[in-house]
Parts: structure tokens; sequence; C-alpha cells
């Protein structure tokens, strides 16, 4: 038996909305909290403090501070938080690469109706 072609319509948006909860379904599970980098960052700055509060009582102490130390510690948070930026950043122009591409309905494809 042949398909009318508002009932193969109907089919091929049912398929895709299945196909759509699959793999919403699929990318929540396979999901990370999404929280490491926030507690990465909170690290980052705490280490950063403290740092700084024990070169403070080094320096008082002994009256002279070890600048390359300081130097090379300061360097290394700034490049692991530039690192993490760009990280965050490319995820987000993908995301929003990959939302656009999805919205964009191909040629051979069947009208989206609203009829039901």
């Amino acid at each position: 038996m042949r398909m009318t072609k508002s009932e193969r319509r109907r089919y091929i948006r049912h398929r895709k909305k299945m196909e759509r909860m699959a793999l919403r379904a699929a990318e929540k599970k396979e999901k990370v909290s999404g929280q490491f980098m926030n507690r990465v960052v909170i690290a980052m700055i705490l280490a950063a403090f403290i740092f700084t509060v024990v070169m403070i009582f080094v320096f008082v102490r002994t009256g002279s501070e070890p600048s390359t130390l300081i130097e090379n510690v300061f360097r290394f948070l700034s490049v692991e938080g530039g690192a993490m930026a760009l990280i965050k950043s490319v995820k987000t122009v993908t995301r929003k690469r990959s939302d656009r591409e999805s919205e964009i309905q191909h040629e051979n494809e069947p009208e989206q109706c609203e009829e039901e």
C-alpha cells in the first residue's frame, strides 16, 4: 500500500522527531556536569591568593622576594586560564554552528507543515 504525500510527510516528521529525541537522550547521557571548569577557575584563584600571601610573608621575613618564582607562577596561571577560555569559546562557537546547521532544511526533504 502506497502512502499519500501527507502521510509520507507525517511519517518523515515523526521519524525525525524520534531521531532528535534519541540524539538528545544520548547527548544527555554522555554529558559531563560542566562544573569542572568552574572548579578549576576557583582553584586557580585560590592558588594565586595563597601564593601571594605566602610571598608577602617571605618578603617580610627575609627582605627579598624570589622574582623568578613569582613570575613563573603567575605566567603558568595566566596560560592555564587563557587555555580554558579558548576551550570554552571554541565549544560555544561549534555549538552555535551545529545548531544553525540543524535548522537548515535540505532541498530533498519535504516541507515541514503544521497539519497533523
